[in-house]
């Protein structure tokens, strides 16, 4: 149908062509059939006129009577030829014009059926008024006087791949951005135009690159429950690779902050950011993907805030803030690093079970002590460079610091082997043994003992967010004051895209 339409266009376009060349070519037969009649009044040897007579004005060349008799009767005849076929001639013009702009209508109802640019509008809206768009779009050009409230409801669809070295996570984000606009109220024919109406003009502050989705689709919602105006629901569907400063000195039991900041191009004296108060923004944690490595909280925090620095201008913009969380698994470091580190540790104390003047304890404490090397060069091909030390770290160098006592003292007794008596050294190396045990206990003691007021503290809070924001949004879903409002955009949205997903 959509092809027969455009054929039907042009067709159309080439009868109106033709028509004009029909026209053109009855002037021009008419033209041709006056010059005869002048060639035949003219007189016999006249053809070639003498200068002077060339340069005579053509109002003072004598006439013929012959030809000043048959003049008046082309002047009389000729004004009603024209008259008549100029009048058939607008008739025509203007018929095919209104069949044009009835063929346009129609070929862009159709094309937007099958193709939907916006799909938050029904295709069947899109033949309106044009007066009535042109005095909306107008209105929607001039800067607003009155600061226009966005509320925004971010939700992570699918979160595909978190990088702790590239500093940088892939996602899927769903944003809903909802704010009044007086000027559709009582318009329910107007189609909401994005590039001719107000938007809010939201970017991403933290995007690494382009996007790899980037669709849209808008919604004007009339009559909504708790709002005085018209309610433009915009959908912005986005994928793309963030950046994040990862706070990792914490790892491996680091809880992580995945942040989308979005801001506008527009100052904050114009347009204010903030949470949609009808529903709360979300993470989808069933289509989580990065599972080996990580567990994802179910809550989201928002919060606002304002920035110059992005922009060359003094004026502050607003931004808005939507944070998911994810702790790391432990499993694969407290096995493969922590565990090993641990037992090369433990194995020097076997090294008492030589004899103190013997140099075989040096030596093999030695060599543990450069197999803990290794593990710290692992450690560091797993983060990022950074200036400070993690939790790992730490461990790591313990170990390391405490080989080297170890050390020290194995190079001690050797050296008090030579004057002092068997069993003084012997009495020395015991003291040596408790004194060395007593730090390696002592040590991972306070260790754990940290790591419970700081790392694990925070899982535990983190827990207790889950919780607190399981129940808020069951409240808000079910007897919040905007339930019925967020109910019918839903049910609108559903309606009008018919079941497709953007």
């Amino acid at each position: 149908m959509f092809n027969a339409a455009s054929k039907l266009l042009e067709v159309n376009t080439l009868i109106k062509e033709k028509e004009l060349r029909k026209t053109a070519e009855k002037k021009r037969d008419q033209r041709r059939a006056e010059k005869p009649n002048d060639e035949k009044n003219q007189i016999p040897g006249s053809s070639r006129k003498s200068p002077e007579k060339l340069l005579k004005p053509p109002e003072k060349l004598h006439k013929s009577p012959e030809k000043a008799h048959q003049s008046p009767l082309k002047e009389h005849k000729s004004p009603e030829k024209e008259t008549h076929l100029g009048h058939t001639f607008k008739q025509l013009v203007t018929s095919l014009d209104a069949n044009s702009k009835i063929l346009e209508q129609t070929v862009n109802f159709l094309r937007q059926a099958q193709h939907p640019i916006n799909e938050g509008i029904h295709p069947a809206s899109k033949i309106q008024t044009p007066h009535l768009a042109e005095e909306i779009h107008h209105n929607s050009k001039e800067k607003r006087q009155e600061k226009m409230v966005v509320q925004l409801r971010l939700t992570f669809m699918k979160i595909t791949d978190i990088d702790t070295v590239t500093q940088q996570f892939e996602a899927e984000i769903l944003v809903r951005a909802k704010w009044m606009e007086p000027l559709l109220d009582g318009k329910f024919g107007v189609v909401f135009d994005p590039h001719t109406m107000w938007v809010p003009n939201l970017i991403v502050l933290n995007l690494d690159g382009g996007f790899i989705i980037d669709k849209h689709c808008y919604k004007v919602v009339h009559n909504a429950p708790g709002y005085g105006a018209p309610l433009v629901v915009w959908l912005w569907r986005f994928k793309g690779f963030f950046k994040e400063n990862l706070e990792l000195a914490h790892f491996p039991i680091d809880v992580q902050d995945l942040t989308i900041s979005l801001t506008t191009e527009r100052s904050d004296e114009e347009i204010d950011l903030i949470e949609d108060s009808s529903s709360l923004s979300g993470v989808n944690t069933g289509t989580f993907m990065d599972a080996q490595e990580w567990d994802i909280y179910t809550h989201v925090e928002t919060y606002e805030g304002k920035t110059t620095l992005e922009y060359a201008s003094d004026e502050t913009h607003p931004i808005f803030y939507a944070q998911c969380r994810v702790k790391r698994k432990v499993g694969y470091f407290l096995w493969n690093i922590v565990f090993i580190v641990s037992l090369i540790t433990v194995l020097t104390f076997t090294t008492f079970s030589i004899e103190p003047s013997s140099a075989d304890r040096l030596g093999v404490t030695i060599t543990l002590l450069l197999t803990s090397v290794t593990f710290k060069l692992i450690v560091k091909q797993s983060l990022p460079t950074i200036s400070y030390l993690t939790y790992l770290d730490l461990y790591v160098i313990a170990a390391l610091v405490f080989l080297g006592l170890t050390s020290a003292q194995h190079a001690i007794i050797r050296y008090m082997s030579m004057k002092y008596t068997e069993a003084e050294i012997i009495q020395y190396d015991n003291y040596s043994i408790i004194t060395l045990l007593g730090i390696f206990i002592a040590f991972h003691v306070i260790f754990a003992i940290y790591m419970r007021l700081t790392a694990i503290r925070r899982r535990t809070i983190m827990v207790e967010k889950d919780k607190i924001y399981n129940s808020k949004r069951k409240f808000i879903d079910h007897f919040g004051e905007n339930a019925r409002t967020e109910k019918a955009i839903e049910q609108s949205m559903s309606k009008t895209r018919g079941g497709t997903r953007i």
